[in-house]
């Protein structure tokens, strides 16, 4: 074999020289081992599509060092949960940058068995891995991803919880390549600016522009090589296809020009051209970095947590918690941070973190991990890490709980997208065929503004800078959103479902009334007492607090099912029940008590009586309902008896609006129904007894007090005090699509102005490439205007 012919192979995997002999299998070169080791495992598990996607697209492994990823101490801090079976890890890895990085990472577990799921956040560069220990260790995990060339930084300082920012260093540099060539085209470009036709110096700056020009368009530039190129392996065709035709275009016409001395070329062209379209792309991508920063740090769950004081409970933030903090967590509330098991038998349901909803069994002394959900007694325990908001919305993301209901306007911009990318070529094309026929010196010119001038990319930015300013405005007024698809959702809802307990109704301020035939003993309501402090319902909380001066006794064999009641052993040996007449002892008859909620209690399967909790609706709820109920069609679900139908009346008024006696099936149901007749469904319920309708709905909002009780199958949580604003946030919402329509004609109507410019060959390409990140700038200015505009007006009103 020809030496010389060795040495200028490039490496398949990674692109590097092979200068010193090659390795070759199945006819492809490889540098190293490395690399045809991990040409292989991608063969043998069909994953070579991944150099379709990018050529070349490894890094030659350069495995550091990772013997201290075996550290048990080391290995704790990074782990975000492991039970012994399964493990998850986030890693901060900063060489991802492309599609095929994408693709590669999210299909790790065709490479390894023992990786069961990696999902990637392009923005942050993180990569979140799902993989089983005993098969595979931390310090494996990393080396795999070493030698793929996705090197994870790790660092004890928790790079991933700090949020690394992104760098622009790279791009600032074409940028600053790009500027700093074309200021100097410009000033090599005056004598032909101003007339002086000397062929000398012509000639002599001609090569001066053409050298100056080539690290802009194929440095500078590149970003849109690499972009078309990868759209075209897939056989697809992109945005960036029209603008890198057009800057080819102008670059070999000026050396044609250059070389054959008939003229300067486009150049200054070219060059003003590329830096325009790299100032917008810094523009945008500041932008987007920016809202997504803001959703991580801002973003903030209305939720509390059962803090442990020396004078008693503390109900605080769960922002709040520090490390060494004693908390109390009771049946069904969600684990806000990693803690040892202080005290009570703990049953670990991880299905919001692992997907598995078989439940673990925990003794004191357990490390418990963030994200797991009590089944059972109420539990202290003691934090160990603080609680990271960023993994709360990770949880809250899952795609288990995602509906899968794509964006209309997002369907609609894609599409106008790749339709207008390509009859923008095709009028390009026949435009400058056109010109070049009847005025050569105006063809390339009119070729290329066409090309620049009509870009697509404007109808895609209204969306995603429209809703996530309104994201951030309703987090400020306590309205929390999973993502700025739901805003869209909720704008398209025309039917209002509510529940009633906790969602319409506050306990919190309700007074209690005993309706017992014989009061209870101090020992009865201690066994009370002790079964209500175990649950987070609202009335148990209420019990809990109108009780409190009872005897707390141990309580064991806990069992709460939703929508029925509470019962256990309290002391190891008397049964208490309390709930639903139907739970408590069916054959004791109807309800007893008026319009309200009712607690019935049995104490050793002796029925003793009921509390009795009248209606306390929450703040405006009455104005609330009659503002919705001009635009929207009204339902009420609710387990209670049906006392409160005549003062609900006026609001619910229609045939089959109110339903009574409801269990969570039964309002599962009743939403599917209405879906089911054309109706988009807004469920608003406290995410107790009706999380399954929550989820059935188009849009579930879960509101809340002053609990951890987590509802990932929510698309928005609402502080209970703000429930009485939801019209305008509604209105909110539907200002917020006819914002964004709004700036799809602005930018229709843009561009058919730029295009009566450019087909006329009167509209410089320089001048296009100017226009385009104002363009830009403007539909962000329109959206981000327009919605903080109304959001202030709605800060104001409400």
């Amino acid at each position: 074999m020809n030496t010389s012919t060795v040495t200028s192979l490039s490496c398949y995997h990674c692109g590097q020289s092979c200068d010193n002999g090659s390795l070759f299998f199945e006819d492809k070169p490889f540098c190293c081992e490395g690399c045809q080791a991990v040409y292989q495992v991608l063969n043998n598990n069909q994953l070579c599509q991944y150099y379709d996607l990018t050529t070349a697209p490894g890094q030659s492994p350069r495995l550091p060092r990772l013997e201290f990823l075996d550290h048990p101490d080391i290995i704790a801090q990074l782990i975000e949960f492991t039970d012994g079976q399964q493990s998850r890890v986030t890693f901060y890895v900063p060489s991802i940058h492309c599609s095929s990085c994408l693709y590669l990472l999210e299909h790790l577990y065709r490479l390894h068995p023992a990786i069961q799921r990696s999902t990637v956040d392009f923005l942050k560069k993180h990569v979140h891995v799902s993989f089983r220990p005993k098969e595979l260790s931390l310090r494996q995990l990393a080396e795999l991803l070493t030698s793929l060339g996705y090197e994870p930084l790790i660092s004890l300082n928790d790079v991933v919880q700090e949020q690394q920012k992104p760098s622009y260093k790279p791009q600032l540099y074409k940028l600053a390549v790009a500027g700093f060539c074309a200021g100097n085209i410009m000033l090599f470009s005056f004598p032909e600016y101003l007339g002086l036709d000397d062929p000398a110096f012509q000639r002599l700056f001609g090569y001066l522009n053409w050298a100056l020009a080539t690290p802009v368009v194929f440095y500078s530039g590149w970003e849109y090589f690499q972009s078309v190129g990868a759209a075209l392996r897939r056989k697809m065709i992109n945005i960036d296809l029209p603008i890198l035709v057009g800057v080819l275009t102008a670059y070999f016409r000026g050396v044609y020009e250059v070389l054959t001395h008939t003229g300067s070329g486009y150049f200054d062209s070219v060059t003003g051209l590329i830096f325009f379209l790299l100032i917008g792309k810094w523009f945008q991508k500041r932008t987007y970095d920016f809202l997504s920063f803001e959703r991580d740090y801002k973003s903030y769950f209305p939720l509390a947590v059962t803090r442990l004081v020396p004078t008693g409970e503390q109900s605080v933030p769960v922002a709040s918690l520090k490390k060494g903090d004693r908390i109390r967590i009771r049946n069904g509330e969600l684990i806000p941070a990693d803690g040892i098991l202080y005290h009570g038998q703990a049953t670990i349901d991880y299905s919001f973190v692992t997907g598995e909803s078989e439940p673990e069994p925990k003794k004191p002394g357990s490390l418990l991990y963030a994200g797991g959900k009590q089944l059972g007694e109420a539990i202290e325990l003691e934090v160990v890490r603080e609680v990271s908001q960023s993994y709360l919305t990770q949880l809250w993301n899952n795609d288990a709980f995602r509906k899968n209901k794509p964006s209309r306007i997002r369907t609609f911009a894609d599409a106008v997208g790749n339709y207008f990318t390509i009859t923008v070529l095709t009028l390009a094309f026949l435009v400058g065929t056109y010109w070049y026929v009847n005025d050569p010196t105006k063809a390339v010119n009119a070729f290329t503004a066409i090309l620049i001038i009509a870009c697509p990319c404007v109808l895609s930015l209204s969306y995603p800078f429209a809703l996530g300013n309104g994201m951030r405005m309703l987090g400020k007024l306590k309205f929390y959103l999973k993502n700025a698809d739901i805003m869209e959702q909720m704008a398209a809802c025309d039917t209002i479902v509510f529940d009633k307990t906790g969602t319409l109704t506050s306990n919190t301020t309700a007074p209690v009334v005993e309706n017992f035939e014989n009061p209870l003993t101090e020992t009865e309501r201690s066994l009370v007492a002790s079964l209500t402090r175990q649950s987070i319902h609202p009335l148990s909380r209420k019990l809990t607090a109108y009780l409190s001066e009872a005897t707390v006794f141990p309580v064991r064999n806990l069992t709460e099912i939703p929508g029925q009641g509470i019962r256990g052993l309290i002391d190891g040996q008397i049964p208490v029940r309390i709930g639903s007449r139907s739970f408590v002892q069916p054959s004791t008859g109807s309800e007893t008590g008026g319009e309200g909620s009712v607690v019935h209690v049995s104490i050793d399967d002796v029925y003793r009586g009921c509390f009795w909790f009248p209606n306390q609706y929450r703040p405006g709820i009455r104005t609330m309902l009659s503002k919705l109920r001009t635009n929207y069609s009204l339902q009420l679900l609710s387990g209670d008896n049906d006392a409160a139908r005549a003062d609900l009346q006026r609001w619910f008024s229609g045939p089959n609006q109110m339903v009574f006696d409801c269990h969570p099936q039964q309002k599962l149901d009743v939403i599917r129904s209405l879906q089911q007749a054309g109706k988009k469904v807004l469920m608003v319920g406290d995410g107790l007894n009706d999380a399954g309708a929550l989820k059935q709905a188009d849009v579930g909002i879960a509101v809340t007090d002053d609990t951890i009780q987590f509802t990932p199958a929510s698309d928005g949580i609402l502080e209970a005090d703000a429930l009485q604003d939801l019209p305008a946030f509604l209105a909110y919402s539907r200002f917020g699509m006819r914002l964004i329509r709004f700036s799809f004609c602005i930018s229709l109507i843009y561009n058919c102005i730029g295009l009566s410019f450019a087909i006329g060959g009167n509209l410089s390409p320089v001048v296009a490439a100017i226009l385009m990140p104002v363009s830009s700038a403007t539909m962000v200015f329109i959206a981000t205007l327009g919605m903080r505009w109304r959001g202030r007006k709605l800060l104001k009103t409400v």
